[in-house]
Parts: C-alpha cells; structure tokens; sequence
C-alpha cells in the first residue's frame, strides 16, 4: 500500500509542485516514490526536493530515478529551514508511545511536536486560564528517553478543529541540549512514518 504525498522543486523563481504515490523507506533509508511526467522532466539527480506527507515537510534530495521510481535522501538532522511558514519538522507521536506533556500540574498527551512547540488538546476552561501569554513551565516526557526535558511554553494559537476537538498550541523555550533531543525523536518518528508505508 502506497500513500499520496506532495513533491515540491523550485526553478528559479517558479515552484513545481506534484502529487505522488509514497512508497516508503528503502533499505538504506532513502524515500522512494513513484515518478511524475513532472518529476521525470524537472526533478533532476543532487537537486534539491521537498517532500510533504502527513504534518510534515521534509528538505531533501533527488539521489535516483528510473522511469518508475525517484529516489530521495533521508534529511539530515540539522536540516535547512522547512518550506512554507513552518520554523521545523513537526510530527503526531505514535498513539502506542504518546509524548506526555507536563503543564505546570497537569498532564497531557501530546497531538504533535516539533522542535519550537507543540500541540494539545483543551477545553475552553483551560483556554481562558492560559490566553493570558504567560511563560509557564512544562515537562515532555519523550518516548525511548529515560530523562524528562524541562523548559517552558507560551501558547500561540488555539484551533476549533471540524470534529468539534480545541487544540491548543504552544511555542517552546528550551535549551539547546533538549532542543537536539526532540530533533531525535521527531526524524526516529518520520522514519517510523515512512518506513510503516508499504
């Protein structure tokens, strides 16, 4: 089973853009998705390519192509900034492994993380106790980390989502040691992702 994903190359100022079939993660954790007349006329060997699937959006390069096939390279972890309005690579955690948060007392799962913020679900009494801006202080718990991060978070933006769930965002201040922490865990997530495409 394959799933759709988007496929963004840029020529000089003109943005090419693609719908394709992801096929997932190869052997030696390349992307590899279905090939486009697109992708097949402009999507050239080294250049670069965006990839978007799911909440994220991936900087990469096109390292092969067959007539059925273009093969992209696994980002690395220090990554160039995201495409579009986006500060970084933000991902849902798996349901069997939830990223816990720990907002000053209370505790929740998280609905997606990246390296600056993330995201949970509240209620509107909880929106009016936190609309205010102020910095408060947070714990995640990370899956496969033994030690909790500890920063503090702001909210940003809270969204009424169409089946009736209030998500509330938040931007994040940490140090730059567990800032790198959640950027492993995030692309270990992408490559858990892609590689479950099949």
């Amino acid at each position: 089973m394959s799933y759709q994903g988007e496929i963004f190359l840029f020529k000089n100022d003109v943005v090419l853009y693609t719908i394709t079939d992801i096929l997932g993660l190869t052997e030696n954790e390349k992307i590899k998705v279905v090939n486009t007349p697109l992708l097949e006329k402009f999507g050239i060997e080294g250049e670069k390519a965006y990839i978007k699937y799911s909440t994220f959006i991936l900087h990469t390069r096109i390292v092969g192509k067959t007539k059925d096939y273009v093969i992209l390279d696994f980002p690395t972890l220090n990554p160039e900034k995201p495409l579009g309005d986006r500060k970084s690579v933000r991902v849902n955690p798996a349901s069997e492994r939830p990223v816990k948060v720990m907002i000053e007392d209370k505790e929740k799962n998280v609905n997606d993380i990246s390296e600056v913020g993330f995201s949970v679900k509240c209620s509107v009494e909880e929106v009016e106790n936190v609309i205010n801006g102020e910095l408060l202080n947070v714990r995640i718990r990370l899956p496969n980390y033994e030690d909790l991060i500890s920063g503090q978070a702001q909210i940003v933006n809270i969204r009424e989502t169409k089946n009736g769930n209030i998500l509330c965002g938040y931007e994040l201040f940490l140090k730059d040691e567990d800032t790198v922490k959640v950027r492993f865990y995030l692309y270990e997530r992408i490559k858990e992702i892609l590689k479950s495409i099949k």
